[in-house]
This record gives structure tokens, C-alpha cells and sequence, in this order.
């Protein structure tokens, strides 16, 4: 969130600059025109108004007030980047948040020569959850997916919904063994987990590794042509590196 152009340092430094300038040209229009002087002949002349204590509260309450005034908007415009770049049912990241950063750790890992792999998952026959448990259940399971899975990835990686039942992890330094790893561990997670909804709970899984010279665009297609492979092959397991896939009885 810290990145979110509302809230980059640098550009609150660039507007803390601006406005040391333009107290400069105040000062500087104030001494030409001589408005202390000016100032100082009306107090004489109404002596009847406290002109100086006057000045002086005023002097005291703004800066307080415009303090107080610039912490509160910061933390509404940190609220509102948060929740433009969470989803609201999992708290996890969105799909328009995750693209961004899918790009931006595309370029990193191309510019530095760092491996980068992506993992799409999908919830295996989440209809069959809502239409017989209902959507507040369904909603419960989503989210009890997403605490899990949050809890089996490290927190250099980015974790995100991307849609109903569908879900991404940018695993960062990560290259494809270690990707499919990683998703099996998920997998195994998810199948041995307790949902409290009779039977037990699984997810397909795609695994792709960025090439060199690729788009994210491109790896991110790879993904979902393997995830696309685990469901044909029957679900609950893991397709990633070749075509033949991972997952309970498969080597």
C-alpha cells in the first residue's frame, strides 16, 4: 500500500517543497508591498482592536488545526487505498491490485535476473458448496482458504482473489521445482482441512515459471492453461514445468 501513489514519500516531500515555496514567495510579496508596516498604522489607528493577541492566536490555532487536518486525511486516503486494493470478503488482494504487481515483479526479476513463478488455484466444484450449503457458507469457506493459505506462504509473497473461487500466488525468487513445491504443500493443506461442511474441500492448481525475456501477460496465460490441465485430469492436483500433472495417486 505504502507504493500507492496517494501515499509515496516522495511525492509528500515534492508537495512539503511546494509549499516552502510558495511561503518564500508569501514572505517576499509581504516585505515588497510592506504589509507589516501597513499592519502595524491600522493597529495604531484602532487601537480599540487586540490586533497583536489577535495575530498571535491566530499564528497558534493553524498550524495546530492544519496538523490535526493533514493526519486525519492521510489515515481516511490510507483507508481508501486499502480498501481499493483489497477484496472485502478475504481481505486479501484483488485482482486489479495483483496485476500491477504481477507486472512489477515481472520487470524486477527479468531486470535483475531473479527466478519468479506464478501458482493459480481454483476451489474444485465451488457451485455444488453454494448450491448445497448456501452462499454464506460458501463465503465461510472462501475465506477459511484464504486464512490457510496465507499461513502456508511466506510474506514476501503476494497472495490475491482474483475472481468467484480463484486465486493467484506470485511466488517472488522462486523458480519452478520450487513453485510446484510449494502448490502440492497447498494442495495438502486444503484436502486434509476441516471446512465443518461434511466433505472435504479441494483445489487445482497451475504452476508456471517466467521465461526469459517474457511478459507477465504470457506466464500468467501459461498458469491457467496448466490449471485448466488439473481440472480435465480430475481435479485436487497440481499441474506445473510439463503437462503431466501432481496429485493423490499420480507421481
Amino acid at each position: 500500500m505504502d507504493n500507492h501513489k496517494y501515499l509515496n514519500k516522495r511525492r509528500w516531500l515534492r508537495e512539503f517543497l511546494l509549499s516552502c515555496l510558495l511561503l518564500l514567495i508569501i514572505f517576499y510579496a509581504v516585505s515588497r508591498l510592506d504589509l507589516s508596516e501597513r499592519l502595524y498604522a491600522f493597529s495604531r489607528a484602532y487601537e480599540a482592536v487586540d490586533l497583536d493577541d489577535m495575530l498571535f492566536s491566530l499564528g497558534l490555532f493553524l498550524p495546530i488545526y492544519i496538523g490535526i487536518f493533514a493526519v486525519r486525511r492521510f489515515r481516511e486516503l490510507a483507508i481508501l487505498v486499502r480498501e481499493s486494493s483489497t477484496d472485502g470478503l478475504t481481505g486479501l488482494i484483488n485482482h486489479r491490485h495483483v496485476q500491477g504487481l504481477l507486472a512489477q515483479e515481472a520487470g524486477r526479476a527479468q531486470r535483475f535476473r531473479r527466478p519468479l513463478s506464478v501458482i493459480l488455484f481454483d476451489i474444485d466444484n465451488f457451485k455444488q458448496i453454494n448450491d448445497t450449503h448456501g452462499h454464506p457458507v460458501g463465503d465461510a469457506v472462501l475465506r477459511q482458504v484464504a486464512t490457510l493459505m496465507l499461513k502456508a506462504v511466506r510474506e514476501v509473497d503476494h497472495l490475491a482473489r482474483t475472481g468467484g473461487e480463484e486465486f493467484m500466488l506470485i511466488a517472488t525468487e522462486t523458480d519452478g521445482a520450487m513453485a510446484r513445491e510449494v502448490a502440492e504443500r497447498m494442495r495438502q493443506i486444503l484436502s486434509d482441512a476441516d471446512f465443518g461442511i461434511g466433505r472435504p474441500v479441494t483445489a487445482s492448481f497451475g504452476v508456471s515459471e517466467l521465461r526469459r525475456g517474457e511478459a507477465a501477460s504470457v506466464l500468467l496465460q501459461r498458469a491457467d492453461e496448466r490449471l485448466y490441465w488439473s481440472k480435465r485430469e480430475g481435479r485436487n492436483r497440481v499441474c506445473g514445468l510439463d503437462r503431466r500433472p501432481a496429485g493423490p495417486g499420480l507421481a
